[in-house]
């Protein structure tokens, strides 16, 4: 190697993940490679520290003196370069350094020099303990003929279109057997850890365990690095995991499987980088030349309008051996409530869930809110409790009898209210929790359980849970968003909605299909089986346009009123949005910054003439325009110029220069604008 020095990156205490630039000693310069693990004195004590090399380099700024790197600790690279390529491209897309990055995709322990700690994990994962079953399992001849059109396309991405219980993961399963027979490896995600945990346990039935690995945020430090130092050795064939997983440093990577991949669950939210796991995927396919097959029963409107338009959509539209779709019935509850009923059930569902029990079948309720009450108000003066750091009510939890917010987690028990003092406090609107201990009082001789984040007290208690309900040990699921993804029971026979409006009622532009979507899902976990499936929809505004096409099942109905709506408004896809915001804990200047970063932004946009292509929108206050006792100011930016529109804008950003009371966060893609 001609080059002098090698850039690292290393942990530093107080001061986070840096980068810095050190001599390659003579020794060292036949050896050292891009990923490897080395040991560099730093600071002025010269302490031992561990590091990774990320680059090279013939130069340094000047004045600087480099020091020597000491040792190469590991001769095998941690990670490859098209590794690191994605690495630099999630940072370069999403606006971020690439510390950040490599904080996201290496757990921190791997900065410690000592790993020897991390030995074999001392407990281990249930869901290993599963047998691998012998089954002639014989695709449709819908799904072969699915799966063999997927097989000849050209096309790095497939779209797997295919309405609930039509056999997606069958297909899933055909295709990762093809792979694993051409000696290449593959990453299967889902969304939710208790959806991964149920595919993990159908994987090593058809594939056995030796070659499945679990890679999440639930999974402990040593699980990781187990996992880590079976990738690094080419020993994981199958690796599941939840969108984190996209940053696993798999071998000879032949296909990448998103289940659900419209969730939102793919994109965080917070902290950096911001990313799409679903977009991460695309590139991680590019760099590897693999493959990418999404599946959903309601896809993302993105991706469907894409695989339209580059003939890689593939649809399932019958459930496996002819099943049929469940009826779906939509019961207004503002008829209950004229008639006396005001309980949470309407006479419909209460007369449906008797029935389904008594003949053994099982039945899930969905309400898409954690939590007992939705607002808690003062009697006496009519003042809401709200969160005294963010501008948002207090959700009641009566299992700890205390107000918590979501959003902070601040919480606050036996309060009184801020205006009179007064304790005549009321709980309205309703949570998960509120439907459980409603639905104990109401049928009082059935096993009732939840299932929701606020539930999930133990480690892998949602795989315990799911479980017994998959026995027939529960007789009603209650839950949130969780239960409606993926869940296959085929004695489930009767879902409920108890309140059908909530998702479609959020000031956003991603609502209807969110709710659509939501429906749609839980909908389908009715019915799966022999067993003819029912689903009630209980709602106070009937004539919702979306949600008469969740009642049909219609997706290509809703993505034609929605895409009519998202072309008229230039919203995703016919633009790709970046938002700003902009926060301070004075009000007045968070504005201020907000209103000046938009007027330049405005003229930079305008003296490169791209004023009809990159729209700016706003600012103005946020939805929930405090939180964590910062005000917030939103900044909206669709740009219809692709590639060069985002370059353009991201290089505006990189200049800006904010006082240190302020704060920018730029999320790429955001899945909301709340």
């Amino acid at each position: 190697m001609n080059l002098k020095y090698a850039q690292v990156l290393v942990d530093i205490n107080k001061l986070g993940t840096k980068t810095f630039s050190y001599l390659i000693p003579e020794s060292l310069k036949n050896e050292i490679k891009v990923g490897q693990a080395v040991s560099i004195p730093f600071g002025r004590r010269k302490e031992e520290l561990k590091a990774y090399v990320v680059g090279f380099t013939n130069y340094l700024e000047e004045g600087i003196k480099a020091k020597e790197i000491s040792e190469i600790l590991d001769n095998t690279p941690l990670f490859s370069l098209e590794y690191l390529k994605l690495l630099e491209w999630v940072s370069s897309y999403y606006f971020c350094d690439i510390q950040t990055v490599l904080n996201t995709a290496l757990p921190q322990k791997f900065f410690e020099k000592n790993v020897k700690k991390y030995r074999t994990p001392k407990i281990k994962d249930k869901i290993f303990d599963t047998k691998k079953i012998n089954s002639d399992y014989e695709l449709s001849e819908a799904q072969k003929k699915v799966y063999d059109e997927i097989k000849k396309v050209n096309a790095k991405t497939s779209l797997l279109y295919g309405i609930t219980g039509s056999g997606k993961t069958e297909i899933y399963f055909k295709l990762i057997e093809d792979t694993i027979n051409k000696g290449k490896n593959v990453i299967f995600m889902a969304p939710e850890i208790a959806l991964v945990s149920q595919l993990t346990i159908r994987t090593i039935e058809r594939f056995g365990v030796d070659c499945v690995a679990i890679w999440h945020s639930s999974i402990t430090e040593a699980q990781k690095y187990e996992t880590w130092k079976k990738l690094r050795n080419n020993e994981i064939k199958i690796l599941f995991g939840a969108r984190s997983a996209v940053f696993a440093p798999m071998k000879d990577l032949g296909l990448i499987i998103i289940d659900e991949e419209h969730d939102s669950s793919y994109k965080q939210t917070m902290p950096n980088p911001r990313y799409n796991a679903r977009d991460v995927a695309k590139k991680l396919c590019e760099l590897y030349g693999a493959k990418l097959i999404l599946g959903s029963a309601t896809p993302s409107i993105e991706s469907y309008y894409e695989a339209i338009n580059t003939n890689s959509l593939f649809t399932l539209k019958e459930r496996y051996n002819n099943a049929l779709l469940p009826k779906v019935v939509v019961i207004d509850m503002r008829e209950e409530r004229a008639e006396k009923n005001y309980t949470l059930f309407s006479r419909t569902l209460q007369k449906n869930v008797k029935e389904t029990i008594e003949k053994g079948e099982q039945v899930i309720f969905l309400i898409n809110r954690r939590g007992f009450a939705s607002y808690t108000q003062c009697l006496e003066c009519g003042t809401v409790l709200e969160c005294p750091k963010c501008a948002i009510p207090l959700i009641y939890h009566n299992q700890t009898n205390s107000y918590k917010c979501h959003y902070c987690n601040y919480e606050i028990i036996n309060p009184k209210c801020p205006k009179c003092d007064s304790e005549a406090l009321e709980h309205f609107g309703l949570g998960s929790e509120k439907v459980e201990l409603s639905a104990k009082k109401m049928f009082p001789n059935y096993r009732i359980e939840r299932l929701d984040s606020d539930s999930l007290t133990k480690k892998n208690e949602h795989v315990e849970i799911l479980k017994r309900f998959q026995k027939g040990e529960i007789d009603i699921l209650v839950g949130t968003q969780m239960i409606a993804k993926g869940l296959d029971n085929k004695n489930v026979t009767l879902v409920g909605v108890i309140n059908a409006d909530l998702s479609f009622n959020l000031p956003d532009y991603r609502s209807s299909e969110r709710g659509f979507s939501i429906l749609t899902q839980v909908a389908g976990r009715s019915g799966r089986g022999d067993k003819e499936g029912k689903v009630i929809f209980q709602t106070y505004n009937s004539n919702n346009i979306f949600l008469k096409n969740a009642q049909e099942q219609n997706y290509e109905e809703f993505y034609k009123n929605e895409i009519e709506l998202r072309e008229m408004l230039d919203y995703p896809p016919y633009s790709k949005m970046i938002r700003i915001v902009l926060s301070s804990k004075d009000d007045f200047r968070a504005e201020k910054s907000a209103l000046e970063i938009e007027l330049a932004l405005s003229d930079y946009i305008k003296k490169l003439s791209l004023d009809e292509t990159i729209l700016i929108l706003g600012p103005c206050p946020c939805v929930i325009n405090r939180i964590k006792e910062e005000y917030r100011y939103n900044i909206i930016i669709k740009n219809k110029l692709s590639e060069n529109g985002h370059r353009t804008i991201l290089r505006f950003l990189k200049s800006i220069k904010l006082p240190s009371d302020i704060k920018m966060v730029v999320d790429i893609d955001p899945s909301d604008i709340l």
